[in-house]
């Protein structure tokens, strides 16, 4: 069996996790020797190995070593109800890591499913609202995926591969401050609530949001945008336990124009 990671974070990202949780998926109950025997060449192992049983991702037991986490399979899904069920957009929201087994359908439609974004800042009431595939981390040079300004400011912070346009992008504007960045965008794109065409000097941040084609050069000092204002509101709903994000979030196949919304200052 091998096994594919959802919503990874700092100890699920390390190479040696991943190859101690597959080879532990083939090799029940091991000793730590053979650990040490197969595994030769990983520097400070064992403070490793406890730092994964700190987390609750590693178990010991009588000095034996299995897997932490539950793997979910095309098994433990109902299907027949599950057939062609499409529900309304809605933010699924689980933390924690989720583990799949490759290759099963469950994975397939996760990586297939939508991810619903928002971008909001302390500078105004703008919220920008985007979509892009749940699998938007795992294939920089899929260019089918849609891209977002949302991609890019959480794929920077983690340092995540980038695709061509945010390797773009961040030649223009690095590693800024989202907050800082979203002040000045968001103040720009407000000015087109009041009018259909904006004068501007060309400055980075409006580069960035010609670059993601939110808003069009008309000339050489102005523009027009992309996006449209809507009260649109799409909900959040946060997930205590696994299967159920799974369930709701394979349903999440609607696509939908990014656009600004206002909410609540």
């Amino acid at each position: 069996m091998t096994i594919k990671i959802y919503n990874e974070n700092r100890l699920t990202s390390q190479p040696f996790f991943k190859d101690l949780i597959e080879y532990l998926a083939q090799h029940d109950e091991v000793m730590l020797r053979q650990i040490h025997k197969d595994f030769a060449d990983v520097k400070n192992i064992d403070r490793q190995i406890d730092s994964f049983i700190a987390a609750g991702l590693i178990l010991r037991s009588d000095k034996r070593y299995s897997l932490g986490f539950h793997v979910f399979n095309d098994s433990e899904f109902d299907w027949e109800t599950l057939k062609d069920k499409i529900a309304e957009p809605q933010k699924n929201i689980y933390e924690a890591p989720i583990f799949i087994e490759k290759e099963s359908r469950i994975e397939r439609l996760l990586s297939q499913s939508i991810l619903y974004q928002s971008l909001t800042n302390q500078t105004n009431q703008v919220i920008l609202n985007f979509m892009t595939s749940f699998s938007y981390k795992e294939y920089p040079q899929n260019t089918e995926i849609p891209q977002s300004l949302a991609n890019y400011f959480d794929k920077v912070a983690k340092n995540l591969p980038l695709t061509p346009l945010e390797t773009e992008v961040y030649q223009i504007i690095g590693d800024v401050d989202p907050e800082y960045a979203l002040k000045y965008m968001t103040t720009f794109l407000l000015k087109f609530m009041r009018k259909e065409v904006v004068k501007s000097k060309s400055d980075i941040f409006v580069n960035v949001l010609e670059k993601y084609k939110y808003i069009e050069k008309i000339s050489e000092k102005e523009y027009k945008c992309l996006l449209k204002f809507s009260e649109q509101v799409i909900p959040e709903q946060k997930y205590a336990d696994a299967k159920s994000f799974i369930i709701a979030q394979i349903q999440q196949t609607s696509a939908i124009e990014p656009f600004i919304s206002l909410g609540d200052k």
